[in-house]
């Protein structure tokens, strides 16, 4: 038998993702000592170890977990990595998840989330279903058909579920340390957040430091560690402004740093400036070729 830490050890897996794989997916149940502590036995490391070797060739975490449940993932192949989309079920999902803000009903909201992420690659959901629907989402808004609790209660549910596919990556990251936040002031980060999920399963050493992050902070964390990039994202024109400042200053302060800029406002932000494709696969691709 094993502790949680040994079981971390033996399967690649944090500690964390465990008790968040355990809690949200059910894929295992481990046994308790009288004083409550998880043990796991070998069967269930090798249960463990084929999920994560899913969700490692692309597979989102809750498909994993129901093809190890009912024994049919299969083995040494590229699972849903290659599928591709349905348009109609991606709008049908769409046009569901603003009703479901709409009409404020957290439930509906993360269990669109869940199904919407099941139907492929992380990469490719957040490109094709994720943020064409917070657009959606924020025309809803301003147009208002979903008013500022509806825009919360499912912002905070996209956050969420982001925060644990990032934290959920990070038995693939140690490579070269990439920092990705926003500039002063700005603070629409869902993007950011998605762009940073996918280069942390890319391999890359993410540190992600959020939103509305003024430029000596931005300085201190491209200092803290060797740091390869810093990824500037520019969700609105008003933010253009504070992302140059902030590009400007971590070019000046650190020669060999690769500065980019990603999101909607992104292009042409300073001289200097590697300018990334809307595409969040594409611009983690674009990243790290640099």
């Amino acid at each position: 038998m094993f502790t949680i830490k040994q079981a971390s050890a033996r399967t690649g897996i944090p500690v964390a993702t465990l008790r968040a794989w355990e809690r949200r997916y059910a894929v295992v149940s481990p046994r308790r000592t009288e004083s409550g502590y998880r043990v796991y036995d070998e069967r269930t490391l090798a249960t463990l170890t084929a999920m994560r070797r899913l969700v490692d060739q692309g597979w989102s975490p809750a498909t994993a977990a129901a093809e190890v449940a009912d024994g049919t993932a299969p083995h040494g192949q590229a699972g849903q990595g290659d599928r591709q989309l349905d348009t109609a079920t991606v709008q049908q999902l769409t046009d569901a998840f603003v009703e479901a803000a709409a009409e404020v009903d957290v439930v509906a909201v993360e269990a669109l989330l869940e199904e919407a992420f099941s139907l492929g690659p992380f990469e490719t959901v957040a490109d094709t279903w994720l943020m064409p629907t917070l657009w959606a989402l924020g025309e809803a808004w301003a147009g208002g058909r979903v008013d500022v609790a509806g825009e919360h209660t499912a912002s905070h549910a996209v956050m969420r579920h982001l925060s644990h596919a990032f934290g959920a990556a990070a038995s693939r990251s140690g490579g070269p340390r990439v920092v990705v936040g926003l500039p002063a002031g700005a603070h629409h980060e869902l993007g950011a957040l998605a762009f940073a999920t996918a280069a942390r399963r890319k391999g890359l050493g993410v540190v992600y430091v959020g939103a509305d992050l003024p430029v000596d902070s931005w300085l201190r964390a491209v200092r803290a560690f060797p740091t390869r990039a810093a990824v500037i994202t520019v969700p609105t024109a008003e933010d253009r402004e504070p992302a140059a400042e902030t590009a400007r200053s971590l070019l000046q302060a650190k020669g060999d740093l690769v500065v980019a800029a990603g999101g909607g406002h992104a292009h042409d932000l300073a001289p200097g400036v590697l300018s990334l494709p809307h595409s969040i696969t594409a611009a983690v691709g674009a990243l790290d070729a640099r």
